[in-house]
């Protein structure tokens, strides 16, 4: 059943945490096109002068212990949707100013061949630029991904850019375990965030939840907060000694 939790009830909870720890913000893009590389770039000038970058390790860290161990606060960068831009035009700018980028995406549309892209996002939630490439890709594909996995988080995004609220099992699974399937085949391993259209959290429905610990994600991003499940396995995550060292 969905959460009875209130608005209000939830940000007391965030008021006590931000009273008792140092925090952790983080800063969201979706597409980010050329004709704004300035505007992006000035923002993160003036948040590399504020703030530290944060990996999955230094999250975890953060989450298990409440210390931060960084002279400046941390921010993480989030780049949601798996918009091609995002690789094109933040990365550089992420690595120029030194932040590690979380890129958050839905499986199913960085899979999608380029012609059938444009299609492809008039039927789900997901906003293109009009004749930004010429070659009809928007999304990232899966070399990109495998390049960004090096130095930066890929994170999951459901496999359709989709609201995790259904009881049905089988959509669910679809959208929660089946990314995670996808990440394991393309990357090699199983990645450790995930996020829902709209940042359901874990707690909210009982049946995703389920498959979201069966699927072995550490942490659920949501609107409000972000909630760390579990310790993981380093033999299933084999780039965590490297990212580690970031």
């Amino acid at each position: 059943m969905p959460s009875k939790t209130t608005f209000q009830e939830e940000a007391e909870v965030v008021e006590r945490m931000l009273a008792s720890r140092p925090l952790v913000r983080a800063a969201n893009f979706h597409n980010t096109p050329r004709y704004r590389e300035a505007e992006f770039e000035g923002q993160l000038k003036h948040w590399s002068q504020h703030f530290s970058s944060v990996n999955e390790h230094e999250l975890d860290e953060y989450l298990q212990t409440g210390a931060w161990h960084k002279p400046k606060p941390g921010l993480i960068v989030g780049l949601y949707n798996g918009y091609r831009n995002t690789y094109d035009v933040m990365r550089p700018l992420l690595e120029r100013y030194g932040f590690v980028g979380w890129y958050f995406v839905p499986t199913a549309f960085v899979s999608t061949p380029a012609a059938e892209q444009a299609s492809f996002v008039t039927t789900r939630t997901l906003k293109v630029i009009a004749n930004e490439y010429r070659d009809g890709r928007v999304a990232l594909d899966w070399r990109e991904l495998r390049e960004l996995d090096r130095n930066h988080v890929v994170a999951c995004h459901t496999r359709n850019h989709s609201q995790i609220i259904t009881q049905n099992i089988q959509l669910l699974e679809g959208e929660v375990v089946g990314p995670q399937r996808d990440f394991e085949a393309h990357l090699g391993h199983a990645v450790r965030s995930f996020a829902s259209l709209s940042g359901a959290a874990y707690g909210e429905n009982e049946v995703a939840d389920r498959l979201i610990k069966a699927a072995k994600y550490q942490f659920v991003f949501s609107n409000l907060k972000i909630q760390r499940l579990c310790d993981v396995n380093a033999s299933a995550y084999p780039f965590m000694r490297a990212h580690a060292k970031q």
